[in-house]
């Protein structure tokens, strides 16, 4: 009898550690799909802030890029913002995005890398009907301050 109650009691406690486990493993794996999908979210959304340029709305289409931007992507980013700025002014540039598909590569909790597929299209004092580009974006992704923000940005082909 005290054996049956001893094994039964085993029996409980193994029972109580397993389910403690299944339900951490659930829990971290809810919490890296998250991160994956702001991941991803936020690689899309950086793609469309960089497209999004208007000749009359230009500082704070650089002040969006900017603010989603960190590393080494921040700091190419604001040393051409200034060429850039005046490229779109004396254009007269209005860009917009449309983004074909995005996926993540690679994730972690804290970095992860996006790769999107986007059609840009341009119209200017140039091309007043618009010429769309079509262009394809690798993202290197940081989690800062419980943001995801562009490191690194490479276009590929």
């Amino acid at each position: 009898m005290v054996v049956l109650r001893v094994l039964t009691a085993v029996l409980v406690v193994a029972s109580l550690v397993l389910g403690g486990l299944v339900l951490q493993s659930r829990q971290e794996d809810r919490a890296f799909n998250s991160a994956r999908a702001d991941a991803l979210q936020a690689g899309r959304q950086a793609i469309l802030n960089l497209d999004a340029l208007s000749a009359a709305t230009i500082d704070q289409d650089l002040a969006r890029v900017l603010a989603q931007a960190t590393g080494t992507f921040k700091a190419q980013f604001s040393k051409a913002q200034g060429d850039l700025k005046e490229l779109v002014v004396s254009r007269k540039t209005v860009s917009t995005g449309k983004i074909l598909s995005a996926g993540v590569v690679r994730s972690d909790s804290d970095t992860a890398t996006v790769l999107v597929a986007v059609d840009r299209l341009v119209k200017d004092s140039t091309n007043v009907d618009g010429v769309t580009a079509h262009d394809r974006w690798k993202l290197d992704l940081e989690l800062r301050g419980g943001r995801w923000l562009v490191a690194r940005l490479e276009a590929v082909a």
